[in-house]
């Protein structure tokens, strides 16, 4: 982690946007679309524009270059049924060595910590293939499931091959976001999160089932409201429509959890307990977490989503060109804000940049409300990952502090939901 600490000697304008939410039936879905540049079946053909083909190496037997040649790059597993027996798999690619000289391959990267590949063999002698082992563990995703490998090889017109594998999981029922965040909210204000709930179940003969909400139950009613309405599948947006796994939905219902003001400083985990008139899935449960501050401390930025997952939507990230936005952190504390009241205390991967402008000493003498401007970078040349969840360990996040008391400091979580992509 790189923190850079600078001032500013002027007051800074306020500017409020907001990104938008995706939730986790779509968020981990690793969004990395091979650009497989080969000719299916055939030797790899990769330089025509200089009149270079695979066809005229090998017409010249004095040349002595491996060659690359795969009949399969992507298998589609299609529509299952997400459950503990279906949600591990895998699936055999071979690459051939057409080619009159030995073909080496090395482990290229993954795109997800769900997947992972195998090489039978490093060194592949002319005729002879090796095999790449495709294995993936549904019980980290759902929904659209889209992951790739990546094997490097000495082949100058192939010098990596993509392989990909796609399906869908479904589940009776869902809900997206799949779980909700109040992160950095105050405990005077009342905040709101919006979620969909949607139903894939159909009768034997193959008529939509009526899903039904019996009762809604929240951990904590004191602090929490929560309303279900039951909307027509026919109103799902255009969005929804091009999703592989909302566009099958048979019902659709719109959720609201409402957090009334008078919550108790800290951080809270609760849930909302969903009953249905469905067999397979009679209780569903949506978990909703997050924190209360002590004083309040406001949160904004073009990418940031305060109002749904609470978090910096940085999604889709090439590699070689790095990506950077900004955070507004609005304090209405007039405590001096500097390098030892607000500060990092700890970034998950610690590769992402952080740095802070704090306002001039004598511009916060004249109002109570401190504005610090927060720049995050992911740099170019980044690992390539997932970081968007749905386990905590896979994902992005900043954790700021509020103050030099420890014991009194406020902590500001900021979730980072990203993939870093070739």
């Amino acid at each position: 982690m790189r923190v850079i600490l600078t001032a500013i000697l002027s007051g800074i304008l306020l500017g409020v946007a907001v990104g938008a939410g995706i939730g986790f039936y779509s968020a981990d879905s690793m969004p990395w679309t091979p650009e497989l540049e080969i000719n299916r079946g055939r030797e790899f053909v990769q330089n025509e524009e200089q009149g270079t083909t695979a066809e005229t190496d090998a017409a010249d037997p004095t040349k002595k270059v491996p060659r690359v040649k795969v009949d399969e790059v992507s298998f589609d597993f299609g529509i299952i049924e997400k459950n503990p027996s279906t949600e591990k798999g895998e699936h055999p690619f071979y690459i051939e060595n057409v080619g009159n000289a030995d073909l080496s391959l090395a482990d290229g990267g993954k795109g997800c910590f769900c997947t992972t590949f195998s090489i039978s063999k490093t060194t592949v002698k002319p005729g002879d293939k090796a095999e790449i082992l495709f294995k993936w563990d549904g019980a980290r995703s759902g929904g659209v499931f889209n992951q790739g490998v990546r094997v490097l090889t000495n082949d100058p017109k192939a010098k990596e091959i993509t392989f990909s594998v796609k399906g869908l999981y479904t589940a009776p029922v869902v809900t997206a976001p799949s779980e909700l965040a109040f992160n950095n909210a105050t405990k005077s204000s009342e905040t709101m999160r919006t979620f969909r709930m949607y139903g894939f179940e159909r009768n034997p003969d193959g008529t939509p089932f009526a899903l039904k909400v019996e009762s809604l139950e929240l951990s904590d009613p004191e602090h929490f409201e929560v309303e279900l309405e039951e909307d027509d599948v026919a109103n799902l947006t255009e969005e929804e429509k091009e999703n592989r796994l909302f566009s099958l939905a048979t019902s659709v219902f719109n959720g609201k959890v409402t957090m009334k003001p008078g919550m108790p400083q800290g951080s809270f985990q609760e849930i909302l307990r969903i009953r249905l008139n469905s067999e397979k899935t009679p209780i569903l449960e949506t978990p909703i977490h997050g924190a209360i501050m002590g004083s309040e401390v406001k949160v904004l930025g073009p990418l940031y989503d305060d109002k749904n997952s609470g978090a910096l939507r940085l999604d889709s990230i090439r590699q070689e060109q790095g990506k950077k936005t900004n955070l507004r952190f609005l304090i209405f504390d007039p405590i001096d804000v500097n390098e030892k009241s607000v500060f990092v205390k700890s970034v998950r991967p610690d590769w992402i940049n952080v740095s802070f402008t704090y306002p001039d000493a004598e511009l916060q003498k004249q109002t109570k409300v401190r504005q610090v401007e927060v720049d995050v970078e992911v740099p170019a040349g980044s690992p390539q990952g997932a970081f968007m969840g749905p386990g905590k360990d896979q994902l992005g996040e900043i954790v700021f502090q509020i103050g030099e008391d420890e014991e009194t400091a406020q902590t500001v979580v900021v979730p980072v939901r990203f993939a870093v992509v070739p």
